[in-house]
């Protein structure tokens, strides 16, 4: 048995193959088609906000306006992809991703989520104390709000890996256009991900391949509507930002036939899983 060095997508992975480069055989059969199913939970980072045309930026330190802080905030995210995949070289691997996406926001909000600044300048003040007087008198004492959108997403990426005595390690990024309809929207999201595993079991026809990793991912998110109850409008523009840890296991049955199930844990949970076939 000949020792190889390779990838497959989404993965590292040492199996026999009858092509060459250099004399390195490729991992398995060079084209993969797959799809996949990924639900996410992430807490939101309010960037900015708006109400009623009043703009509000949390990153301008003293900024001397008013500042909306929803509680609670929580983004779901339901993806269902279409993936194919293409090794250029035993050790690289581009992809493509098409798929659609639903999305769900939540939060709490009410009078008390508002915070007023005064700064001594009088015109300011009175400005503000307007706005606040306005607020006040038509807010709910408390009110749980959730948003909902549905969209598309495209975009791919590459990943590169190396494996020696079963012990593997693999780099991964992802960027992904995406396009909603309604009052939750996202305009991108990129993904880096590195792994680390062993094949714990290989014959002829099945292995089976646990791993520890982690994932950067980044989105940029707006949520919009209407406060309920009330004639006031917001906007909520928010990063999504995470560095996450992840467990998975990669099976692959008869060369062919490919399963993966990851978890990722923190403030951003997310099950993904992924049914491939190579040729």
């Amino acid at each position: 048995m000949k020792r190889t060095t390779g990838l497959l997508f989404l993965l590292p992975q040492l199996v026999l193959a009858q092509e060459y480069w250099n004399g390195i055989p490729y991992p398995m059969n060079r084209w993969g088609v797959s799809v996949m199913g990924v639900d996410q939970k992430e807490k939101g980072d309010l960037k900015s906000a708006s109400v009623n045309g009043i703009e509000i930026d949390k990153k301008i330190p003293n900024a001397n306006v008013d500042f909306l802080n929803p509680h609670n905030m929580e983004v779901e995210a339901k993806v269902q992809l279409v993936k194919v995949d293409y090794f250029i070289l035993p050790f690289l691997n581009i992809y493509g991703i098409a798929g659609k996406l639903e999305a769900e926001a939540k939060f709490d909000l009410g009078r008390g989520s508002f915070n007023f600044d005064t700064t001594g300048n009088q015109l300011h003040d009175m400005i503000l104390g307007g706005v606040a007087d306005k607020i006040s008198g038509v807010m709910p004492e408390n009110l749980h709000i959730k948003q909902k959108s549905e969209g598309k997403l495209f975009g791919g990426g590459a990943l590169i890996a190396g494996e020696y005595k079963r012990v593997f390690s693999s780099l991964q990024y992802t960027y992904t256009k995406i396009e909603m309809d309604g009052d939750v929207a996202a305009k991108s999201a990129e993904v880096a991900a590195g792994r680390f595993g062993y094949v714990v079991y290989r014959d002829s026809n099945y292995s089976i391949t646990p791993y520890l990793g982690a994932s950067y991912q980044k989105t940029d998110s707006e949520i919009s509507g209407v406060i309920p109850t009330t004639t006031l409008n917001y906007k909520f523009q928010m990063d999504l930002e995470e560095l996450t840890p992840s467990a998975g296991v990669f099976t692959v049955i008869k060369n062919n036939f490919t399963v993966l199930l990851e978890y990722s844990f923190g403030d951003r949970k997310t099950l993904a899983i992924d049914l491939g076939y190579r040729f």
